[in-house]
């Protein structure tokens, strides 16, 4: 059993982000800032939370700007540090409710680019980041001429919306899939350019800096993601040589590995790991 809270916080804009906790009925043995993927919402993290709570630890999760139930031109931020601004305000409301408690950063597709941001400007006090599925690597696909004509509609025109993610590559359960295209919360339709570039411009800066990371990190990612490439864990792994890193690359798991037939084991994984960090 754990007690759930939903509450919102003003962000530095005026914006009102929505937030909610699952904390377990016992002193929690450590506390996760959990941060969402792209277009999607922290409710559907909610089989997330209760393994998380059964193991004694507490989760704590915003929506985005632009996502879910916070306030926001949907899908869209002027610059990355929107983001990051939003995630460092959130982290001292958490830490304020359990001071003192571990505090691990978990981060899913899109969440786990803004939790590596995040963890690279603010590594103290962390300890430990988890990344699932993590964009950390432009698609193969954006050539050099795609990325700098994609710079320049998003200086010129960072509203103008020019794809959309793929519902169907998220899950291999048709069951996952049609909960996301029909839950209201979730945003389906076409990225807005000025995210699609903030996320490609942290991509392009993180490799550089993966050197400064001495924390313990558990990758975790499926090798038939089609959304956010297995390649951009594989480079955090090799380039976090200062880090004490653990990676689990699921076989022929596609996107979302929290939703896939195969949970329970990535659940499993990551309490286990969660436990070793605290313990």
């Amino acid at each position: 059993m754990s007690h759930h809270t939903e509450e919102t916080l003003q962000a530095f804009d005026g914006l009102t982000i929505f937030h909610q906790a699952w904390v377990p009925e016992s002193a929690p043995i450590a506390v996760v800032m959990l941060v969402h993927g792209l277009g999607e919402h922290s409710g559907r993290y909610a089989h997330v939370a209760e393994a998380l709570t059964d193991a004694g630890i507490a989760v704590h999760a915003l929506d985005h700007r632009g996502h879910g139930k916070s306030e926001g031109k949907r899908t869209f931020v002027k610059s990355y540090d929107e983001f990051m601004n939003d995630l460092l305000q959130f982290r001292t409301h958490i830490e304020d409710r359990h001071p003192g408690v571990p505090l691990i950063v978990l981060g899913h597709s899109m969440g786990g680019n803004l939790a590596v941001g995040h963890t690279l400007d603010h590594q103290a006090g962390i300890a430990g980041l988890a990344l699932s599925g993590a964009a950390l690597q432009v698609g193969s696909d954006l050539s050099p001429g795609k990325l700098r004509a994609f710079r320049l509609i998003a200086k010129i025109a960072p509203s103008f919306r020019p794809e959309r993610l793929s519902a169907e590559a998220i899950s291999r359960d048709p069951a996952v899939v049609s909960a996301y295209q029909n839950d209201p919360l979730v945003f389906t339709g076409k990225i807005s350019a000025g995210l699609g570039a903030a996320l490609i411009g942290a991509m392009e800066r993180f490799p550089a800096r993966y050197g400064e990371l001495t924390l313990p990190i558990v990758v975790m990612h499926g090798t038939d993601d089609q959304l956010a490439s297995v390649s951009g864990s594989r480079a955090l792994q090799a380039g976090a040589t200062n880090a004490d890193v653990t990676a689990h690359y699921y076989e022929g798991l596609y996107h979302e590995i929290f939703n896939e037939p195969e949970q329970a084991q990535v659940l499993e994984d990551l309490v286990s790991w969660i436990k070793s960090v605290v313990s």
